[in-house]
């Protein structure tokens, strides 16, 4: 096909976009003939046809030069037009402006001095601000601090202190002593001997299971890469606490587990009622070891109470007139303790309250260990949602001649039974 060469009028009159486009169909056209010229020549090896080869080289060689100079002619057109309507309009716009304009758009000249299509975009400069200059996101980035700020949760307490085992069986069964009558005494010559005998009892306690679980979509789990192991974690977290609280005071009704607190002997102030001027709760501390030494048991391990009991024995004086700190309570870098039993403190045990005990004669037995399991339910498929589940399976126990190594009690109702009438 043909190429319609363009007059020097008509060339005069087109803009720099138009100017560009004729060169480039121009420079197209002289390119497809040269290469038609070529392969002739390879197929006749005409010398003819190599002088016209040679010839045709040196004309787009030559098209070229004059063509960027016809450009850059047009441009020059161009900018001193832009000039006088920025001198005669007083517009915001400015030479300076331009010239930037055509230092950005150096790539954009190159093209057009090969051949391609291109156009320029001129624009006013102005004060630059991130309210106004900048789109599409966040510049300059956020700073993101690694890893996730968890909502506070309950230290895990009790389970550090109690003794612990794994249970191969969904029951776990003990025999204990119970009635023991008669007892060991002196004998007289031809006198019957003392006779004794006691009951054995078959106890136990069955295995019970304490789940959580969280429903999450595949994006999510996908598209956040710590989400799962962040998630296991926080059902790690939230199980154990049940657990725990199981542990310290279950029902042992249905599916609770046993706890350590149902099981536990009721604080009863014995010799000592009455007898208590001033009662505080030291004083109730000390009523409590008597009563676990009377009952034959080994001295006590841990106390537990509450947070706010604990800032309270710090604050406990002697007398009303007698500022000193009571001499019993330790505190040794924060860590508070009776008689050298320590005092440990969690939310877990109700303001007001307190567990005193052998924290070894407290056995939970887990059957395995946490296990985690990643599931669909219902049309969580159709939905690309999964389900984690954890699920912890154990129970905990005190045998029965045990129990009188744990009290527990209310500070006010045991400050009360303690306090001279």
């Amino acid at each position: 096909m043909d190429f319609k060469t363009k007059s020097a009028e008509e060339i005069g009159k087109m803009n720099t976009e138009e100017l560009a486009g004729y060169y480039n169909d121009l420079n197209n056209f002289k390119k497809k003939e040269l290469e038609s010229l070529i392969d002739m020549q390879k197929k006749a090896n005409d010398a003819k046809i190599a002088d016209e080869i040679k010839a045709l080289k040196a004309e787009l060689a030559s098209n070229q030069v004059e063509q960027l100079k016809s450009l850059n002619e047009t441009l020059k057109q161009h900018g001193l037009m832009i000039k006088k309507m920025s001198e005669t309009s007083n517009k915001e716009v400015s030479i300076n402006s331009i010239e930037k304009s055509l230092s950005e758009n150096k790539d954009v000249l190159l093209k057009m001095k090969e051949g391609d299509k291109a156009s320029i975009q001129f624009k006013a400069a102005g004060t630059m601000l991130i309210s106004s200059n900048v789109s599409g996101g966040n510049v300059p980035l956020e700073q993101r601090i690694e890893g996730i700020n968890n909502i506070a949760d309950r230290r895990i307490r009790i389970l550090d202190v109690v003794s612990r085992g794994t249970a191969s069986s969904n029951t776990i069964s003990w025999v204990y002593q119970a009635n023991r009558d008669g007892s060991a005494g002196q004998t007289a010559e031809g006198s019957a001997k003392n006779q004794i005998d006691f009951d054995l009892v078959v106890a136990s306690e069955t295995v019970k299971k304490t789940t959580a679980y969280i429903k999450v979509s595949n994006e999510m789990l996908d598209d956040i890469s710590f989400m799962e192991s962040e998630i296991r974690n926080e059902l790690n977290i939230q199980l154990l606490k049940a657990v725990e609280a199981q542990v310290y005071s279950g029902t042992g009704l249905t599916n609770n587990l046993n706890g350590i607190r149902t099981v536990a002997t009721t604080f009863a102030a014995g010799a000592l009622a009455g007898t208590v001027d001033n009662a505080n709760e030291v004083d109730v501390f000390t009523a409590a070891q008597l009563q676990i030494e009377l009952a034959e048991q080994d001295m006590p391990t841990a106390i537990f109470v509450h947070p706010s009991t604990v800032a309270a024995l710090k604050l406990v004086k002697v007398t009303a007139t007698d500022k000193r700190y009571v001499e019993r309570l330790a505190n040794i870098a924060g860590a508070l303790s009776f008689d050298g039993i320590p005092i440990i403190p969690t939310t877990l045990v109700t303001a007001g309250e307190f567990l005193m005990g052998d924290f070894t004669r407290a056995f939970v037995y887990d059957k395995g260990a946490v296990s985690y399991s990643i599931g669909y339910e219902n049309d969580d498929f159709t939905k690309n949602l999964v389900t984690i589940l954890a699920e912890w399976r154990g129970l905990v126990l005190v045998k029965n001649n045990d129990r009188t190594a744990f009290v527990k009690g209310v500070f006010s109702t045991a400050k009360a039974a303690l306090e001279t009438a």
